[in-house]
C-alpha cells in the first residue's frame, strides 16, 4: 500500500532528522472513526544501524 503521508522526526540521541512513511494499518483493531497508522520500522532500524551501531544488538 502506498504511503498516506510522510513525517520527519528528530532522533533523540543524535538529533538527525529521520523521515518516516505512514501507512494505514488494516490489521489494527480501530474503533469507529479511528485510523491506525503504521510506520515502516526498517527506516528506524537503518538509522540505528548507520548512526548508532554501538546501540544495536547485531
Amino acid at each position: 500500500m502506498a504511503a498516506l503521508a510522510k513525517t520527519t522526526v528528530e532522533c533523540p540521541a543524535c538529533h538527525e532528522p529521520v523521515e518516516l512513511s505512514l501507512r494505514l494499518d488494516k490489521d489494527a483493531n480501530a474503533g469507529p472513526g479511528e485510523l491506525v497508522l503504521a510506520v515502516d520500522r526498517s527506516v528506524v532500524d537503518n538509522h540505528l544501524t548507520r548512526a548508532h551501531p554501538q546501540d544495536t544488538d547485531g
